[in-house]
């Protein structure tokens, strides 16, 4: 048993463990898309919190994996779906995706064609736009 207590681990606190990246309705990993990949929240060496898929029966996971488990899932081929969240980037073709532009949108849609009787505040939604090099963008709130 080792005397050094990890230092990212603050004391006292109960050490996470790692759980199999597996579909159990399934009985395999054949068919896991990985959703996101985020550090632990307090950080734990080797660790991170994932989220993902089993794409034969859409059963939805989320729990701690080991960095190796994760590599292995995403060397297999066709583990992403069409973009992977990986700590604050969100990955598109193996990239992380860059900010093309920002705006403000109006969330307030007329229900009518017509003026309104009355004079409704407008609301509006701070976006980023983020693009990959082979031209897939998306639109994502602020």
């Amino acid at each position: 048993m080792p005397t050094i207590s990890d230092p990212i681990v603050p004391a006292g606190a109960p050490r996470r463990r790692a759980e199999r990246i597996w579909c159990s309705t399934c009985g395999t990993n054949e068919h896991v898309i990985l959703d996101s990949v985020e550090p632990l929240k307090p950080p734990m060496a080797e660790l991170v919190d994932i989220a993902y898929i089993c794409a034969e029966c859409d059963t939805a996971y989320a729990h701690s994996a080991t960095f190796q488990d994760v590599a292995e899932i995403l060397n297999q081929h066709g583990t992403v779906s069409d973009v992977l969240q990986f700590g604050g980037e969100y990955i598109h073709c193996g990239e992380p995706m860059k900010i093309s532009g920002t705006g403000f949108h109006s969330v307030y849609a007329p229900i009518s064609t017509e003026d309104p009787a009355i004079d409704l505040l407008d609301v509006y939604l701070a976006t980023k736009v983020l693009q990959c090099r082979c031209g897939f963008r998306m639109e994502l709130a602020s």
